[in-house]
C-alpha cells in the first residue's frame, strides 16, 4: 500500500490532496460541545474551518491552515495552506456560492466545481484541468480510523491517473479520511505530535 502511494508523482498527489483537504459549504469551526468524531447535523459536509486541521497520509502528515480571504479575478476565495512534514507547502483557493463550492485551479486559470449540495448519489463530474473525475458513491458511508468509528459519511470516489480513491466527509467537519482498495490510507487526527 505504501509503495503505491510513495510512487505517486507529486503533481497528482497535490491534485488529490487539494480535492480532499479543503471542502467548504459554510463557515464553521468546532462549537462548544462538538465532538471530533460526531457529525453536526445542522452543518454541511464542506465547512470552512477556522482552526488548523491535522491529516495523516500514508507514512507522512500535513497541517491545513485557513490563511484568510484572497481576491482572484474579481471573486473572493478562502486561501488554505497545506504544510507538509517535509517542509513543502501547497495553496488551495475555495469559495461557496448558493450551495456550490468552487475551487480556483491555477493550472487552468478557471474554477472547478468541488461539490454542489444538490448532487445526488451517482452524480459524476470532472475537474477543469481534466486530471480527475469524481463520483458521489454514498451519503451513508462508514469509515474506521484509529481515532473514530464514523457513520453517515459522504463518500466521493476520485478516479485519478494513479489510482481510484474514496474520500470521506463528515457533516460539520469536512474531510475525515481516505481509502484505496478498501484500506484506510489517510485520516484526520485531533492532535499532531511532530516527529
Amino acid at each position: 500500500m505504501y509503495t503505491l502511494l510513495n510512487n505517486l508523482r507529486m503533481k497528482h498527489l497535490t491534485l488529490l490532496l487539494l480535492f480532499i483537504v479543503f471542502p467548504v459549504c459554510s463557515s464553521g469551526q468546532f462549537t462548544e460541545g462538538q465532538n471530533f468524531c460526531n457529525e453536526s447535523i445542522d452543518a454541511g459536509y464542506f465547512p470552512i474551518l477556522n482552526h488548523d486541521k491535522y491529516i495523516l497520509w500514508s507514512d507522512t502528515y500535513y497541517t491545513e491552515v485557513n490563511n484568510g480571504p484572497k481576491e482572484i479575478k474579481g471573486k473572493v476565495y478562502t486561501e488554505f495552506i497545506q504544510k507538509w512534514k517535509t517542509g513543502n507547502s501547497h495553496k488551495l483557493y475555495l469559495r461557496e456560492e448558493n450551495g456550490v463550492v468552487y475551487q480556483f485551479e491555477e493550472c487552468c486559470d478557471e474554477e472547478t466545481v468541488r461539490y454542489d449540495e444538490k448532487f445526488d448519489k451517482g452524480h459524476i463530474w470532472n475537474t477543469a484541468s481534466g486530471h480527475a473525475q469524481y463520483k458521489i458513491l454514498s451519503f451513508t458511508g462508514t469509515l474506521s480510523t484509529p481515532f473514530c468509528e464514523y457513520e453517515n459519511l459522504l463518500v466521493i470516489e476520485a478516479d485519478l491517473k494513479d489510482g481510484i480513491f474514496q474520500f470521506y466527509y463528515l457533516k460539520g467537519h469536512g474531510y475525515v479520511g481516505a481509502t484505496i482498495e478498501g484500506k484506510t490510507i489517510s485520516c484526520v487526527t485531533p492532535t499532531l505530535k511532530k516527529q
